[in-house]
């Protein structure tokens, strides 16, 4: 023991003689601290200018997880990650002249001289794509069996008989009397018997991932009210110059619509919001700014000090992206947002620094001497305050969870650098504008030395208070929550969240959905095992667990499904037979319908496909998305993939992702419940290593500082209130934990030693008439550093970014509830017979 408390007494003198230089540095050698200074800003911009700044949500977390993973992937393979997706909100009458207009406009946007898509549609299929869409008609109404759901082969059979046959060229003479269009005619060539009403409802089902209307040639939702648009940028919108040009091109496009039209799209809604986000990241950490200044000239009446505050927090800021700089290529645009904490916590240092000044000035102190103390004495606070705040932010900068990370990178570095800033600079400020003369006046009490004395006379009773408070704080908290839905991270108001509401009310098939993907080295293998998948999925839908499902096998019949059907339908020759006669007799030109007959006399209707060939012929056709959306091909081989929707409670994910690894260990599932639980996951294994880590260096910092386990305990304490206090108020409130507030933990741990341990360490050593004095010096710094704080933290609290908002107000309750502990607790506890002792 003896051993260790030399090497904690050692650590205290390192740091004493640390800040006695830092002092003498600023004292003798003033050029050389602004030098340095400049320096330093100078290699930070510099950095800085290399560092991109990133607006994709899912860069945040790690994509090494399966279910996030397989998210990812899919988003590519859809194309959603690239594609831009147009919804338009208005009457039904309005919507398709609208889509047409607007779809004239995209088709015609230039970017940088070239076209800025290569592909726009809102339609089933597009009128240029006819023929393709005729082409497949006849193929499906040749080989019926290969496409008609089984459930339906009585309808089917009946559609072959002779006076089904007859009824259908009734229609078609009834049609063809009309005045239809060239697209129709031939479609009635392809398809005399009308077969395709048993086909294509199967297959435009098939190639819709939402519940769109199914008798409207548009993507038009079933109330008629949301019209979907599909573009396909020229170029990857990842390159950020021309991802802004071509949303610049969209926006005017946009002008002057009778309707509503939102757009969205993974990389596209990054882009249209990223101004909205930066002007509302600046008006945060400016409002933040300008609250923290106002507060400290209101206090001091000092012009100088209050205009060298933005400097001194602006320099932590630079230097810290600017190291960061040099670690990492690239930075989240929230994560740069969490410097406005650095306002709140850089401007704090300059407090105790000006009030320890000050309060010396007016006890007699010359200047020198007063800097003096601000910088040797108050500055062993600070440091070891800075320390145990920047730490275990430090400690997540090696979290798996790239948004804690660069939020422990950044706001670490910002706390430490500020603080020197403030060690440095501000002597050489106080010295330029101290002449010597000046009169300095006591500064307000702001109550604080009756906070004393009402303290010292009811202490005990304000300990068991407290005990109690804890108490009743930590059986509320038992009532936290989690709030996994990654949405609530986003800008309320943005267009991404505007598009996925309105997807959510008008078009989706079910509240939740899931996908299976099947992996494979060949397109035979992957239908081989999907479909074991569609077995299983099968069941599910069976028994009630699903609201509907998608997979390739549900649009096409296997060759099982085939041979069943084909046993059970007449032979191909006879109605081949059976048509040409009526057709005669009702006076059609056979010859317009030579192909089909020809088909159905080389027995057509009998013939086995083999998937290959309706996979080509569907991939051929306009309703081609049929496979796009259930087979992909990528450089890794093929994939097939199988879509569920469920309502909440109906399907349980964990039941499904077991049930699938016995049956298919090789599948892959994806969902947002399950991605949610693999983020918790992670968060929370980074959180609990971010605040074990940081506690124990907090713990070691406090060994050193205050050498006693009463001063530890002390300043331990408002830790404790504060934290279970917050945990407490936040369930009471209905205040939910999520991805980011997590690290506000992590933020109370580090600030709310701070506290504690100023009072103590202002007070410990002092005579027990001067405590009192002390105590309200100290008190005074604490109440403004908590308000400056506040401000800091406030300033995200307001903003439209859940994110963001989160982390402010989950933080500004525990620092309220950890400086009250500070300034009414620790008074007690210092008043009381047993920490006396």
């Amino acid at each position: 023991m003896s051993r260790q408390a030399g090497l904690f007494t050692t650590l205290h003198h390192l740091v004493a003689a640390h800040l006695a230089w830092v002092d003498r540095c600023s004292r003798t050698r003033p050029r050389m601290v602004l030098g340095g200074s400049l320096l330093l800003i100078l290699v930070s911009l510099v950095s800085l200018l290399t560092l991109r700044f990133e607006t994709d949500i899912f860069r945040l977390f790690p994509a090494d997880r399966p279910a996030l993973r397989l998210l990812l992937d899919s988003l590519e393979w859809s194309g959603g990650a690239r594609d831009a997706y147009f919804l338009l909100e208005g009457e039904p009458d309005q919507l398709p002249a609208a889509a047409e207009q607007l779809a004239e406009k995209l088709r015609a946007l230039q970017v940088d001289g070239a076209p800025g898509f290569k592909r726009v549609v809102y339609r089933i299929y597009e009128e240029s794509e006819a023929q393709k869409f005729v082409d497949l008609v006849a193929f499906a109404a040749r080989h019926p069996a290969a496409f008609v759901p089984l459930d339906d082969l009585p309808a089917l059979q009946a559609r072959l008989t002779p006076p089904a046959i007859d009824q259908a060229l009734d229609q078609l003479t009834v049609q063809l009397a009309g005045s239809i269009g060239a697209s129709a005619v031939a479609l009635s060539q392809a398809d005399p018997l009308g077969l395709r009403d048993l086909i294509l409802p199967r297959l435009k089902a098939g190639s819709q991932a939402l519940d769109l209307d199914p008798d409207s040639p548009y993507f038009m939702s079933r109330d008629q009210r949301v019209l979907i648009m599909i573009a396909e940028p020229a170029q990857p919108v990842q390159q950020m110059a021309f991802a802004r040009k071509l949303v610049a091109g969209i926006n005017q496009a946009r002008e002057g619509a009778v309707v509503q039209i939102s757009c969205a799209g993974a990389h596209i809604s990054a882009v249209i919001d990223e101004a909205a986000m930066k002007a509302n990241i600046l008006a945060c950490i400016g409002s933040s700014l300008l609250v923290v200044t106002g507060i400290f000239f209101a206090m001091y009446r000092t012009l100088w000090p209050t205009l060298m505050i933005p400097l001194f927090v602006s320099l932590g800021v630079i230097t810290a992206l600017g190291s960061a700089g040099l670690l990492v290529s690239s930075i989240h645009i929230i994560s740069f947002a969490f410097m406005a904490l650095v306002i709140g916590l850089g401007a704090d240092y300059s407090i105790h620094l000006y009030d320890r000044f000050h309060w010396e000035r007016t006890r007699g102190a010359s200047t020198d001497q007063a800097i003096s103390l601000a910088v040797a004495d108050t500055g062993q606070g600070l440091f070891i305050a800075a320390a145990s705040t920047a730490l275990p932010f430090l400690a997540m900068a090696g979290a798996e969870v790239r948004a804690l990370s660069e939020l422990g990178l950044l706001v670490g570095r910002g706390v430490l650098f500020t603080l020197y800033a403030n060690l440095f600079l501000m002597p050489l400020l106080l010295r330029r504008i101290d002449t010597g003369k000046r009169c300095y006046h006591p500064l307000p009490s702001l109550g604080l030395a009756g906070l004393w004395r009402f303290a010292g006379r009811h202490a005990g009773l304000l300990l068991c208070c407290a005990a109690l408070l804890v108490v009743l704080f930590g059986l509320f908290a038992r009532n936290s929550s989690f709030d996994v839905e990654l949405k609530n991270l986003q800008p309320q108001h943005s267009e991404a969240f505007r598009a996925q509401e309105l997807v959510a009310q008008h078009l989706n098939l079910a509240p939740k959905s899931m996908l299976v993907a099947v992996d494979g080295a060949s397109q035979a293998e992957v239908l081989q095992h999907n479909q074991a998948v569609a077995s299983l999925v099968g069941g599910l839908a069976a028994n009630g667990s699903l609201q509907a499902w998608s997979n390739l096998g549900q649009t096409m019949n296997s060759h099982a499904d085939q041979q069943a059907m084909v046993a059970q339908l007449p032979p191909s020759t006879g109605v081949a037979t059976q048509l040409q006669r009526q057709l005669h007799a009702k006076g059609f030109s056979v010859a317009a319908f030579e192909p089909y007959l020809q088909h159905l006399q080389a027995g057509s209707l009998g013939q086995l496909l083999d998937d290959d060939v309706i996979i080509k012929q569907l991939s051929a056709s306009p309703l081609r998305s049929v496979v796009e959306r259930h087979l992909v091909q990528d450089q890794s081989g093929w994939h097939a993939l199988t879509y569920l929707y469920f309502k909440p409670g109906q399907l349980q994910p964990a039941d499904l992702v077991r049930d699938l690894g016995a049956a298919l260990p090789a599948a892959r599932v994806t969902g947002t419940d399950l991605v949610s639980q693999e983020l918790l996951a992670a968060v929370r294994n980074s959180a609990i290593n971010g605040i074990g880590l940081g506690s124990l260096l907090v713990l070691v910092l406090l060994v050193v500082q205050l050498r006693s386990l009463a001063g530890i305990g002390v300043a331990l304490g408002p830790v404790l209130f504060g934290i279970v206090a917050m945990l407490g108020t936040m369930a009471l409130v209905g205040m939910k934990f999520n991805f980011m507030n997590i690290m506000v933990l992590v933020t109370i741990v580090g600030m709310g030693c701070d506290y504690g341990m100023h009072v103590r360490h202002r007070c410990h050593g002092v005579d027990a008439d001067q405590q009192g004095e002390a105590f309200v010096q100290a008190g005074r710094s604490i109440l403004l550093s908590a308000v400056t704080t506040i401000a800091g933290f406030g300033s995200l609290a307001l903003t439209d970014y859940g994110a963001m908002a989160s982390i402010g107000q989950a933080a500004n309750l525990g620092i309220f509830f950890t400086a009250l502990a500070a300034l009414v607790l620790v008074p007690a506890a210092l008043n009381h017979a047993v920490f006396r002792r």
